[in-house]
């Protein structure tokens, strides 16, 4: 079975390591206990919920976009196809 069938890619290890932080500095600044939740959130195994994934916005300075740009790339396809649907022809996109 394929191990990474169940991952969620994300750019989060490089984004803590750029800004050189230890996983222990980051999981207290998120309010956790220890590195475990965090080491589940970089290596794919979960999601962080919304509070945490703005939390990581903060702490990299960076959009949560760029954390899991794969998936955001992979949701706005989708919705901007589903918009086709809906737009008047007369209606641009934006970006």
């Amino acid at each position: 079975m394929d191990q990474n069938k169940n991952r969620h890619k994300n750019e989060l290890v490089l984004y803590r390591r750029r800004m050189n932080f230890p996983q222990k500095q980051v999981a207290a600044l998120l309010g956790h206990r220890d590195t475990s939740m965090l080491s589940r959130y970089e290596n794919g195994r979960s999601f962080p919920p919304l509070l945490t994934a703005l939390r990581l916005e903060i702490v990299y300075r960076v959009p949560v976009a760029f954390l899991y740009p794969d998936l955001y790339m992979a949701m706005r396809e989708e919705i901007r196809n589903q918009e086709t649907r809906f737009t008047v022809p007369c209606q641009t996109a934006l970006f």
